[in-house]
């Protein structure tokens, strides 16, 4: 037996924890919560990245932000990750109990998940103000000009991207989304842009949100149903 977050639970199979949680928590939980192993942390805005790395490791514990996982787009991925069928892999949430940070079983905790705290809207990349947009549940690469970018979330507007090469305000790219039956192609342009360097990853890259010019609206509308979440990310206002 281990003890996790003022719970009892029993030893897991893998020595690998996800932990996935709202970026103004991250770090208060990464300080003050101890898990077992070897600990993989995540934004909650940067998903594909998660799924990539929970599929990569196989991890015995995947711990959700209990914030996070009462949202839409949280209920969508953790129903994404269950349908991984993970052997020995547990998913639980983080709760803030009693003036510390814990772990309950998936289900529990919701009473004691504090209101959601206003967060930038660009530095996130949620910005839904005019639109649905929707969270890419697999790990997509769109084009930008001729280089791979990776899809964050998507609307009939724009999409959130992360790419490895410079990605500028302003910038005009043609952009190609891929599809089982080819490629649905727009023009865009970079309406923001930030530069990041992850502890996780490997290479620095651009987190960057991208605004369709041209693009015709039933073919995104077919898009955004086929490869993002049933329900749209939450508005968060400033």
């Amino acid at each position: 037996m281990s003890w996790l977050g003022g719970y009892t639970t029993v030893p897991l199979a893998a020595d690998v924890t996800v932990l996935i949680a709202d970026p103004q928590r991250l770090a208060a939980i990464r300080d003050e919560l101890r898990m077992p192993g070897r600990v993989l942390r995540f934004s909650s805005s940067n998903l594909p990245s998660v799924l990539e790395s929970i599929r990569a490791n196989q991890p015995g514990l995947i711990a959700v932000d209990a914030l996070f996982a009462d949202t839409p787009a949280g209920r969508a991925f953790v129903d994404r990750v269950d349908s991984l069928g993970i052997p020995s892999s547990e998913v639980r949430l983080v709760v803030r109990q009693n003036g510390s940070w814990a772990t309950t079983p998936l289900g529990a905790g919701k009473a004691t998940t504090p209101a959601a705290p206003v967060t930038d809207m660009k530095a996130t990349g949620l910005n839904t103000r005019r639109v649905p947009r929707y969270l890419v549940l697999d790990p997509l690469k769109a084009i930008l000009d001729s280089a791979n970018a990776g899809l964050i979330d998507i609307s009939v507007m724009g999409a959130q991207v992360l790419s490895s090469p410079v990605l500028r305000p302003n910038q005009k790219v043609k952009v190609a989304l891929p599809d089982a039956g080819g490629m649905v192609r727009v023009v865009a342009t970079i309406a923001w842009s930030m530069f990041e360097k992850p502890k996780y990853a490997n290479e620095p890259h651009y987190r960057a949100g991208i605004e369709f010019t041209d693009a015709a609206k039933e073919p995104l509308e077919a898009y955004c149903r086929k490869h993002g979440s049933q329900d749209p990310i939450p508005f968060r206002p400033r």
